[in-house]
């Protein structure tokens, strides 16, 4: 029989022949493969990153002045802003961290901090997408099908649900994250990866797209019955439904923003489905990626300022279809004309005390 020592030995044999394969095949240096593909890279991600945390910050300070101004919970107008800033700022942090130290040591991290890295970012991707999808089933189930979505409070009941799904998908394919040549993320070591990361992205898409279309018609086929019904010369008549769609054409802003901003990883899943991904497609992610927070910004001010200006525009008309008026101090009455009618107030029916 062979003695114990004759397996320790082979034991670590085994292990010194590892760490010998494992010396002699370092990490490639990026830099040194493709010079101008790395600094393209990692300039356009640091740039992109750059701009969209400014424009998270300046949202953040108007809806913080906002906030403390009226003293009370966000409307969904300002939540969805909110919410979107909340994790950009948490996707923005993922990125600035495989970006500098890929900027840093010319690799990416290594593979078992890369492993983390990847299936917290992959499952906040997933998390991020499942939200955007589910603003767009709530707006439109509340435009089209007319019914009020209760989500509870902090709208845990859509964030929840995401979380777990998020997780649960990101951990059923722990074992594939590894080093994707300039960041941390899933490899495609067979097809399943990209193409499930394919699915997934265009599902999310299709819904989001369905229900923008969707509600647009909706609310256009509301603004022309409104028109019909009340004639183009009313406009001082607002229900509850004229709010709902102010709210949902404002909240249609930031989904398109969405569509766009994910639309070019379907591109780079394709090139990841082939097995070739070129530095001008880690670029355009960078980027795209990086549009959305931009985008959120241009919308919110859009918003904001155009209902300022409805306010301003709306109270100085007012006063300009005053004309005129006058009293008659025997009869107690005073009499103004606006537009093309009178109005006559009888002070002899009022107590004033």
């Amino acid at each position: 029989m062979l003695s114990s020592k004759y397996f320790l030995k082979l034991i670590l044999l085994n292990l010194i022949f590892e760490s010998f394969v494992g010396a002699e095949c370092p990490p490639p240096d990026l830099y040194k493969e493709d010079p101008v593909g790395f600094l393209s890279v990692v300039i356009a991600g640091h740039v992109s990153i750059f701009f969209a945390t400014v424009s998270i910050i300046y949202m953040f300070s108007k809806i913080y002045q906002k906030w403390t101004y009226k003293q009370k919970s966000l409307s969904m107008s300002l939540r969805v802003p909110f919410y979107l800033g909340v994790l950009d700022l948490v996707f923005i942090t993922f990125q600035a961290l495989d970006y500098t130290y890929v900027a840093i040591h010319h690799e990416t991290f290594p593979i078992q901090t890369c492993r983390v890295v990847a299936a917290l970012a992959i499952a906040f991707t997933i998390f991020y997408r499942l939200v955007i999808a589910g603003f767009s089933i709530m707006t439109y189930i509340r435009v089209c099908r007319k019914k009020f979505c209760d989500t509870g409070k902090y709208d845990w009941k859509l964030f929840l649900p995401s979380i777990i799904l998020a997780l649960a998908l990101s951990l059923c394919a722990l074992k594939t994250y590894s080093s994707a040549r300039y960041w941390c993320a899933a490899v495609p070591n067979t097809l399943t990866i990209p193409l499930f990361s394919f699915i997934v992205t265009l599902l999310v898409l299709f819904i989001c797209l369905f229900c923008y279309i969707q509600t647009i018609r909706e609310i256009r086929a509301n603004k022309k019955q409104q028109l019909r019904h009340f004639g183009s010369q009313d406009t001082s008549r607002y229900s509850l439904n004229d709010i709902e769609i102010k709210v949902s054409i404002k909240v249609l802003g930031y989904i398109l923003v969405c569509i766009i901003q994910w639309i070019p990883t379907v591109i780079y899943d394709l090139y990841q489905y082939f097995g070739n991904v070129h530095p001008w497609v880690y670029c355009m992610v960078a980027i795209s990626i990086n549009m959305g927070p931009i985008g959120n910004m241009i919308f919110f001010i859009i918003n904001e300022e155009g209902r300022r200006y409805d306010k301003s525009s709306n109270s100085s008309s007012a006063y300009d279809h005053v004309k005129g008026g006058n009293a008659d101090s025997n009869n107690n009455t005073i009499t103004i004309s606006i537009e093309n009618k009178s109005l006559e107030i009888d002070f002899n029916h009022f107590n004033i005390t």
